[in-house]
């Protein structure tokens, strides 16, 4: 994520009564700014689109790392999380230049691979508190008053 400062595009947006104050109230309590929470949900849900030669490049890159056995156990980690992501970005298009009939294969095959593991958590940059939301209903609603939270 590029950090924005002075001289970024500014954008002046009219929220509906009360959103700001969820916005704040959860940026407060992760110790973000309501500009740093806005900016980091849009850019998990509006990514800037990838060129299929970018994405092997990268996996070229990890791959020589792995080789020349540089932190392997993190190498491994950083190359599983890639590949996911490069798959999971041709299935849904963030891939360019891929053919309609390579895109529908791959997404046969992801989708089989989803069902054999147990767990796969997407990592789009979200925080712990998104995380569970996302275990219990599946989205990464904000709530200000964790209506799962037991009270004293």
């Amino acid at each position: 994520m590029a950090k924005a400062g002075r001289g970024s595009d500014q954008f002046p947006l009219r929220l509906p009564d009360g959103l700001r104050d969820r916005i704040k109230a959860y940026a407060e309590r992760h110790g973000r700014s309501m500009n740093a929470e806005i900016v980091r949900v849009l850019e998990r849900e509006y990514p800037e689109p990838w060129t299929i030669y970018d994405r092997v490049d990268a996996l070229l890159e990890i791959t020589a790392a792995l080789h020349q056995g540089a932190a392997l156990d993190e190498g491994v980690a950083k190359l599983v999380k890639t590949v996911e992501e490069t798959i999971e970005g041709i299935v849904s298009g963030r891939v360019r230049d891929v053919e309609t009939d390579a895109r529908d294969v791959i997404a046969e095959r992801y989708d089989q691979y989803r069902v054999d593991i147990d767990e796969m958590q997407l990592s789009f940059d979200y925080d712990q508190e998104e995380l569970e939301q996302i275990n219990r209903d599946g989205t990464t609603a904000k709530f200000v008053d964790d209506p799962f939270e037991e009270k004293p």
